[in-house]
């Protein structure tokens, strides 16, 4: 199977950006939960930060960061290539970034797309069962799937699933 990944730069640029913002959102009571970035059309790259607090996060959060963000946005050149940034909560259907978010939520459904397809599909939603070293497990309706993290273009909860569960606590 052949795999395609995303391009190097952009994994170096993320770690990078995450070293340089972790410290100011944890000065500020939040959590850096993960960061995007995505293409703006004719404008350049936009940088998307999403922070989340044990209490959650609300309005206010998202200003305060910001601002504080702004200066370093303006002067730093790790910046450079942004047209601009938006922070905000990640949300009810959150995007997981890394293992330990995979982690606190197995047994939740999960919508994943794949930079490759895997049993010929690249869009694949099911429940996360387990989460390994380099890899996780997701029962769909057929089957159960191992799909490698490397191979995750994007994950994120369902909500029609944590809209559920919100409704049963």
């Amino acid at each position: 199977m052949v795999q395609i990944h995303p391009p190097l730069p952009i994994i170096m640029i993320k770690e990078d950006i995450e070293l340089f913002l972790r410290p100011t959102i944890e000065a500020s009571g939040c959590d850096l939960w993960g960061i995007e970035i995505t293409s703006g059309k004719g404008k350049g790259r936009i940088l998307r930060i999403f922070i989340d607090a044990i209490q959650g996060v609300d309005l206010n959060d998202c200003e305060k960061i910001s601002k504080e963000i702004d200066y370093h946005f303006q002067f730093e050149s790790i910046f450079s290539e942004f047209a601009s940034f938006e922070v905000s909560s990640p949300g009810l259907d959150r995007r997981l970034f890394n293992s330990k978010q995979y982690k606190n939520f197995i047994g939740d459904v999960v919508s994943l797309t794949l930079f490759s397809k895997v049993n010929n599909l690249r869009k694949i939603k099911g429940t996360l069962l387990e989460v390994l070293e380099s890899e996780i497990s997701v029962k769909t309706e057929g089957e159960i799937m191992l799909l490698e993290f490397s191979n995750i273009e994007k994950c994120k909860l369902d909500l029609e699933d944590q809209l559920n569960k919100k409704k049963n606590e």
